[in-house]
């Protein structure tokens, strides 16, 4: 029996130094690398239990479909959390991924018990591991995976040991194929603020250098800076008016931090970055693109192609969107505003005064008439291309992250999937809130040798209490027939969590 098994959105990342209450939620206690752990370890248990029975070999392939780590997060040197947009190249990409290795040893031992039992292990990048397309920072993540897997098997390994685990160990920039008929990507390639151009060679000017998208840059420049709030909780950053002072006069009213400066200045710095290092498109590198990732998964070059048109246009080609996105253009007619209600009050006879409201009618008008779009429309998007994908490909089962929205539905044959997220996710600054009741992966099931023709079953399930729980019908429903869609609306996944800044 073939189990693929994907799960995403861990966000594992530096951790950060003390106990106080900024950005608690990347403090060790509520990392979530032991959870995952303990998931995996019930894992291996199961495919042990189901080769016992003499029914063959029950193999996995574990894939950690995308944002596994967090290269946006701050680095922490001294003991001290630093915020950067350090040059996203091996030069500091590898100590920052040495640095997340060393600071969760828990999680690594566990991929290394997987592949010690004859498992495979995919790594597919993502918007926040983007650097995991570097050869550099593959070779090191491969290489810790394979000496945890000898540490488990113990003994003194044999000749060629090494070369066997490390063939376990698989990267993919883009996507991956499963031998009976799965694709699974991370999913923010059909999201503006998180799309590459070229995901297989996301470089920008510089050799080497990734090109950063706009949510890479807000992260770094922006929501990093402010502590109090969770990245991995939208609600925690969409407050009202009121909502937003409040929050300020408890935590920055007394201290050194400024939550106004630290927005102005991360957002227009955000813009500044975008159109200092935006290029233009360009066809040979489009073409390099696609045939590399036909190249890496062996999927056909028109079926890529198919899937590449797929891709929403990156942000930087709108800074219209970019600057509503950041409140920016409100900020400028909000100042604008007032600018000329003053002048108008100073300067025109008093009985116009009244015309001074003008202004700010203005501003009023335009908030409703340029009205900014729900996160949810994003990731509704992100779900319709999954359907799209498939047929490109004509994949018989399709599977997402990114949205942080778990779901599961079989469509006419076709299984439909999101990983959710294991993320640090907590309602409160404390910590003491977890949004997920428990936490999702899709588990999905066929029969080996029979390729793309095998028959699968399987879908969304929940880890829960040390237990694995199907939230979706373990097999298609039969022909003309759709099973009821699971996930966000499932009562464990209720939560508002869809990850501010689109991570």
């Amino acid at each position: 029996m073939l189990h693929t098994v994907a799960i995403s959105d861990i966000h594992l990342c530096e951790l950060e130094p003390g106990d106080g209450l900024w950005m608690r939620y990347r403090q060790a206690p509520y990392s979530p690398d032991s959870e995952v752990a303990a998931m995996l370890d019930a894992l291996r248990d199961e495919m042990k239990q189901g080769t016992a029975r003499g029914a063959g070999r029950h193999e996995l392939t574990l894939v950690l479909n995308g944002d596994v780590f967090d290269f946006d997060a701050p680095r922490v040197i001294d003991r001290k959390s630093v915020f950067h947009d350090l040059p996203r190249s091996a030069e500091h990409a590898v100590p920052a991924m040495r640095a997340m290795l060393a600071d969760h040893p828990v999680f690594t031992e566990a991929l290394g018990r997987v592949v010690a039992d004859g498992h495979t292990v995919v790594f597919i990048s993502g918007n926040h591991d983007v650097q995991l397309t570097l050869p550099e920072v593959r070779d090191l993540v491969r290489a810790r995976v394979v000496d945890a897997a000898l540490a488990a098997l113990g003994g003194t390994p044999g000749e060629g040991a090494r070369e066997a685990l490390a063939a376990r160990v698989v990267f993919r920039a883009w996507f991956h194929r499963t031998p009976d008929g799965i694709l699974l990507e991370h999913g923010n390639q059909y999201d503006a603020y998180c799309s590459y151009r070229y995901p297989m060679l996301p470089f920008g000017r510089k050799p080497g250098e990734i090109q950063p998208t706009m949510g890479s840059l807000a992260c770094r420049l922006l929501a990093s800076r402010m502590g109090y709030f969770n990245p991995h909780v939208d609600s925690s950053f969409m407050l009202s008016a009121f909502g937003y002072l409040a929050h300020w006069a408890r935590y920055y009213m007394f201290s050194r931090r400024s939550l106004a400066l630290a927005w102005a200045l991360g957002a227009l710095r955000t813009v500044v970055e975008l159109v200092r290092r935006r290029e233009p498109e360009r066809r040979a590198r489009r073409r390099a693109c696609l045939a590399a990732a036909a190249r890496e998964t062996g999927a056909p070059l028109r079926a890529v192609a198919r899937h590449a048109r797929l891709f929403a246009r990156p942000a930087e080609d709108r800074l219209g969107l970019v600057a509503r996105e950041l409140w920016l253009d409100r900020a400028v007619f909000g100042l604008l505003a007032v600018a000329a209600a003053l002048v108008w009050l100073l300067l025109a006879p008093s009985w116009l005064a009244p015309a001074a409201l003008v202004a700010p009618a203005g501003l009023v008008a335009y908030e409703r008439l340029v009205p900014k779009l729900p996160l949810d429309a994003t990731w509704k998007r992100v779900s319709r291309a999954a359907r799209q994908v498939a047929r490109a490909h004509r994949a018989r089962a399709v599977v997402f992250g990114h949205t942080h929205n778990p779901e599961g539905t079989w469509e006419g044959g076709l299984f439909f999937g999101n990983t959710g997220s294991w993320s640090a996710a907590f309602e409160d600054v404390a910590c003491t809130k977890p949004v997920f009741a428990s936490r999702p992966l899709v588990w999905l099931r066929s029969e080996p040798g029979s390729g793309s023709a095998a028959r699968l079953s399987g879908g969304l399930v929940a880890w829960k209490n040390g237990r694995f729980e199907a939230l979706t019908t373990s097999a298609p429903p039969a022909a003309g027939q759709r099973s009821e869609p699971q996930g966000s609306p499932h009562p464990p996944f209720q939560s508002p969590a869809a990850a501010a800044l689109r991570t």
